[in-house]
């Protein structure tokens, strides 16, 4: 009997150790991917740029307000104008004014990453890597 007990501990402890182990792993791994929470949602506010396509000297991006408004950076032709979460994704408002059409649209962004420095996020095949200004 006391061999049984002896065996089923350790064949317990052999159990718990390896699930401990892929748990370590896998959060290592996925650090930067968790889905946004909701106290996490004050880690976007604030400004995130991005390289200018058209001008390597030049950054454009988003400034993120906590009161839900949205302002484009450096983009006279897409004007942000405002935001929210919905679980994992973020909402953007824009208005494209560029081709002499007001177009409003909104688009839900994937939250792909979120850290203090860094923003990704993805629509499709599109995806946007900002980093925090």
């Amino acid at each position: 009997m006391t061999k049984n007990i002896v065996t089923i501990l350790l064949i317990s402890t052999l159990l718990l150790s390896s699930c401990q182990q892929t748990t370590k792993q896998e959060t290592k791994n996925n650090e930067n991917i968790l889905p946004i929470k909701a106290s996490e949602t004050n880690l976007l506010i604030g400004s995130w740029v991005e390289p200018n396509p058209i001008n390597v000297n030049e950054v454009q991006g988003i400034k993120i307000n906590e009161d839900g408004t949205l302002k484009s950076i450096n983009m006279s032709t897409l004007v942000y104008k405002k935001w929210w979460k919905e679980n994992d994704k973020l909402a953007l408002v824009s208005e494209s004014i560029g081709n002499g059409l007001t177009i409003i649209d909104t688009t839900k962004f994937e939250i792909i990453k979120l850290n203090h420095k860094e923003l990704e996020i993805k629509n499709k095949d599109y995806t946007i890597k900002y980093k925090r200004q």
